[in-house]
């Protein structure tokens, strides 16, 4: 076995946007810490072409994102010049393996060259198996990824399933997405509704965080709003993120639903102050996805000890203990959703909802996710070898 296991991690990192990039932020500072490692980081200085993004910033700011490993981000996703630099530098940089991040069927070809031109190793930290985007999802070019690739480590049994089911003899390692330890800094939930200019104590407040995108179902809770008011007079429900979508859309809906009074729509980068603002203020968070791999808002809700609502969709329900850190729902209708949502706080006992989370977080961090990968790298590099 190696006495320090050489990791080339490919991935987009901060100040790249997304929930990707602060994944392995997290990731690369747990695996840092690991006795017998030496990481080096292969990041992303874009992902996409300005012009996908209409206006809006590729980059956002993200406090604490000040890990000082060796490299520069040179890779860019559209450039293929670049991906043929960081081979190179890989290669000579003298790795065991490489990691690369998967959650599109666009980085396939990254990671075959990969493969190729270092000669290494390539494990694929995969988010998702299929795209959220379908015309993204490449399958002829991810499958070419899939048989070049020495491993394949999963964060849901979802995404390891699927995986297992298309590639029954490609070695896995089903693993977790940890919760993300946040510092509210001795917000209130009064304080922070405050904020937000909510007032009314008579029902409770939701939240919807993240990007806006039609898979994720925003339209249905908007339209459960009515049937909630029914029963909680005083809902609210905070809508905090970037739209994807047309945000005019989304306004005429509450608008045409009746729900004006009950949704406040914070549309846009949400800085890292309002993040703890709407986590603090919310009773639950929401996620009532169409399709889902695993979600990192489940684990930013869990770091504030707040309860997650979620659907049925893909690996969701993994990380929810049913009627203790939230509750599995059928979100497929307004009226279901709804109902789903009443019958939560029908029965929900903050503090113990709050005791389930904190033992949640304890076997769900950073730490053990990156001894658990580290560990499937070695055994990877040893066969190898």
């Amino acid at each position: 076995m190696l006495n320090i296991l050489r990791i080339a991690f490919v991935t987009p990192l901060p100040p790249v946007k997304g929930g990707i990039s602060r994944f392995s932020h997290d990731l690369a500072g747990a695996l840092h810490e690991q006795q017998g490692v030496c990481l080096r980081l292969y990041p992303f200085r874009r992902l996409y072409p300005r012009l996908l993004f209409s206006g809006r910033s590729f980059a956002e700011p993200l406090p604490g994102a000040d890990i000082s490993f060796p490299g520069q981000a040179t890779l860019e996703l559209f450039r293929p010049l670049s991906w043929l630099r960081c081979a190179r530098d890989i290669r000579s940089d003298g790795h065991d393996v490489v990691v690369v991040s998967f959650w599109s069927g666009l980085l396939a070809p990254l990671s075959v060259l990969m493969a190729v031109m270092t000669g290494l190793p390539v494990v694929i930290l995969m988010h998702n198996y299929r795209s959220h985007e379908r015309l993204l999802d490449l399958p002829l070019l991810k499958r070419l990824m899939l048989k070049r690739a020495a491993g394949v480590v999963t964060l849901s049994g979802y995404v390891h399933r699927q995986v297992a089911s298309d590639y029954p003899g490609l070695r896995s390692r089903r693993l977790f997405h940890p919760v993300y330890e946040s510092q509210p800094a001795g917000l209130t939930a009064l304080a922070a509704r405050k904020r937000l200019g909510i007032e009314r104590h008579d029902g409770p407040v939701l939240l919807f965080f993240g990007y806006v995108r039609h898979y994720k179902g925003l339209d249905v809770l908007v339209r459960a709003m009515p049937h909630l008011a029914s029963v909680f007079p005083g809902v609210q429900l905070v809508i905090a993120g970037e739209f994807f979508e047309p945000v005019e859309r989304y306004r005429s809906l509450v608008s045409s639903v009746g729900a004006g009074s009950h949704v406040r729509m914070l549309p846009g980068f949400v800085p890292d102050e309002m993040v703890s603002v709407v986590f603090m203020a919310a009773d639950a968070v929401v996620l009532p996805y169409r399709r889902a791999s695993q979600s990192g808002v489940v684990q930013q809700a869990y770091g504030y000890e707040r309860p997650v609502i979620v659907s049925r969709a893909g690996g969701l329900s993994e990380s929810v203990v049913d009627g203790k850190t939230g509750s599995v729902v059928d979100a497929s209708l307004p009226g279901l959703l709804a109902s789903g949502i009443i019958r939560f706080f029908g029965s929900w006992d903050r503090e113990r909802s709050r005791r389930a989370i904190r033992a949640y977080r304890q076997q769900h961090s950073w730490d053990r996710l990156a001894s658990g990968c580290a560990d499937f790298l070695r055994e990877v590099v040893d066969e190898r070898c």
